[in-house]
């Protein structure tokens, strides 16, 4: 017993420590030398903006449109989170009632050679349901609908080629990095 338990400690061990390094793709920017290039980084640099300004007014608008959807969710959740309060319930009445008449544990030769094993019940008791959050139906509603890439980056990218700059991918070790 003890030959075994060691084995398998040392194998958890050994591959535990055989833990790969992640790696993760980046990319460096270099900025062109000219001045004629440093004007144009400028307009790119504006163009950015731009579409970030834009960005955050259609986020904010769809934030505000999500109010009666939130509202909505959150009442559907309520009402479904009663209903598994009273099922609760109900499950709740039904384990005490079990557990009173002892009928918990029916066959003590159900579990084995365990030696408490007629402590053990053969009823367990019911799961507790989680209260909705609004909170928490917004934050969903949010991903789900507002949460979409404007699409900048890649607009910057083509502008900063364009005017002489190089985009260089690198790979940088993010976990588990050899020394």
């Amino acid at each position: 017993m003890i030959s075994r338990t060691l084995t398998l400690t040392i194998l958890i061990l050994g591959l535990a420590a055989c833990a790969s390094p992640r790696y993760q793709s980046v990319y460096r920017y270099e900025a062109p030398t000219n001045a004629s290039g440093s004007a144009c980084l400028e307009v790119c640099a504006r163009k950015m903006a731009e579409c970030r300004e834009q960005c955050t007014i259609k986020t904010q608008a769809c934030l505000k449109s999500l109010e009666p959807r939130v509202d909505e969710r959150y009442d559907a959740a309520l009402k479904q989170y009663e209903m598994e309060l009273e099922r609760y319930r109900h499950e709740l009445l039904h384990y005490d009632l079990q557990l009173s008449l002892n009928w918990g544990r029916p066959y003590p030769w159900r579990y084995g050679l365990w030696p408490y094993s007629w402590s053990l019940p053969y009823y367990f008791p019911p799961a507790t349901p989680v209260k909705p959050s609004r909170n928490a139906e917004f934050e969903r509603l949010r991903h789900e609908l507002c949460d979409v890439d404007c699409g900048c980056q890649p607009v910057y990218d083509t502008c900063f080629l364009a005017c002489g700059g190089k985009k260089i991918p690198e790979v940088q070790c993010i976990s588990n990095c050899p020394k």
